[in-house]
């Protein structure tokens, strides 16, 4: 796809939203690669969209759109209100920064400090686990390496995230994140950009990238831990004032 056919879906998918659920749909987001600026031909579209509640018949609707062949490749999460309401700040970037509201009103606000926070910690837990538990445990490989592609994804998530709260600007893709990164946070991106370079030397061993993943995951921790403080001691010397 080029992005005049992006565009043409994108538009021809929120009016067969609003076709089929009327009042009852609140929102459309795109995010993602395409939104941002960084897919490639054969990427997904990524949606977010809500609606005031979601049952059976909402969920059949999507599914049969879905399986049309215009919107084969879309990737939609289906809130509800109550899912919103409840809404574990866990991937709340995504929906803000860079992305596009093409229908109703956009339902979350800029993530504050502590929820950037949370979700940098959240991620690293997840990348820190795999790392370790993938290098001790015997797995097939196919696996292993599928998991590394992932775990990489999330690393692209706590960076940019982190480099948010250090600076203020949210980089949007991947060569603008490089610019402030360390050269050993920088080799785990350049990693995820050249996936299908290093994928045949991770299915033959992929124990340094385990390792790599491991170490990145105290190392992002240690900088929250220490952001965290700042951000607590500050709080008290307000409150002194």
């Amino acid at each position: 796809m080029n992005k005049a056919e992006v565009e043409k879906r994108l538009k021809d998918f929120v009016k067969i939203m609003r076709r089929n659920y009327g009042p009852n749909l609140t929102f459309i987001i795109h995010h993602g690669s395409w939104a941002t600026g960084e897919a490639k031909p054969d990427s997904d579209l990524d949606i977010l969209s809500g609606l005031k509640k979601v049952g059976n018949t909402e969920l059949l609707k999507l599914k049969k759109i879905l399986r049309e062949k215009e919107f084969l490749n879309f990737n939609v999460l289906l809130f509800s209100k109550i899912d919103m309401e409840n809404y574990i700040p866990y991937g709340w970037h995504q929906f803000y920064y860079g992305a596009k509201l093409l229908y109703g009103k956009r339902p979350l606000p800029k993530p504050t400090k502590k929820q950037e926070l949370l979700e940098i910690q959240k991620h690293a837990d997840e990348i820190g686990f795999w790392g370790r538990y993938l290098f001790t445990h015997r797995h097939p490989r196919k696996r292993v390496v599928r998991s590394i592609y992932w775990r990489l994804k999330e690393v692209i998530i706590c960076l940019k995230v982190w480099v948010n709260l250090k600076e203020n600007k949210y980089p949007l893709t991947k060569k603008e994140l490089k610019k402030y990164l360390s050269p050993k946070d920088k080799k785990l991106v350049e990693i995820s950009e050249n996936w299908g370079v290093h994928k045949p030397k991770f299915l033959k061993n992929p124990d340094p990238v385990l390792l790599e993943l491991a170490l990145f995951s105290q190392r992002i921790l240690r900088r929250v831990k220490m952001q965290d403080a700042r951000v607590k001691n500050k709080i008290k010397i307000f409150k002194k004032r």
